[in-house]
């Protein structure tokens, strides 16, 4: 009971000034596993958001990580690409690391939105075998002020075109 009074208390327009002062630099991070069309979605959204975005591939395999910068080169609008090289094949720790970096040096009045390409298969039980990141990320980051974690969902049909339940 005392906890949701405090925080009807907290969330109270009773004494409220007015609108905080808007943030006047807005950062957008986007992780990629790889080029698709997921991506590109994804991408068109952080630019909606954001001159200022930043796309951070997490390097676990040379090979696959060159097919990634030649696909960015024409996939990729001219947004800046970050490479990480992970040399333990983790994929969460560099990210998060980075994500540190620049949230620790980040300007008071910066907003740090990541924005996480999130795959919705055809089947819902084939959401098990894919990596949930913004999830992780989310738990991560929730307690860091002034940084948001969305996802941005990529419909996967299935063979024949259409979308079934």
């Amino acid at each position: 009971h005392y906890h949701y009074k405090d925080l009807a208390h907290s969330l109270s327009l009773k004494d409220f000034s007015g609108t905080p002062t808007r943030k006047a630099r807005h950062r957008v991070i986007m992780p990629i596993s790889g080029v698709h069309q997921g991506t590109t979605d994804a991408l068109h959204y952080a630019r909606l958001l954001s001159d200022d975005v930043t796309v951070v591939h997490i390097s676990l395999d040379a090979a696959e990580t060159e097919k990634v910068q030649k696909k960015w080169i024409t996939w990729g609008e001219g947004t800046r690409l970050v490479i990480l090289d992970s040399p333990y094949r983790l994929f969460i720790e560099p990210l998060l690391e980075y994500l540190k970096d620049i949230i620790d040096n980040r300007q008071s009045n910066e907003t740090i939105t990541v924005v996480v390409p999130q795959f919705i298969p055809s089947k819902r039980w084939h959401n098990l075998l894919h990596m949930q990141t913004a999830n992780v990320l989310r738990s991560e980051l929730l307690n860091k002020h002034g940084v948001v974690v969305t996802d941005v969902p990529y419909h996967v049909h299935d063979l024949h075109g259409a979308q079934k339940e």
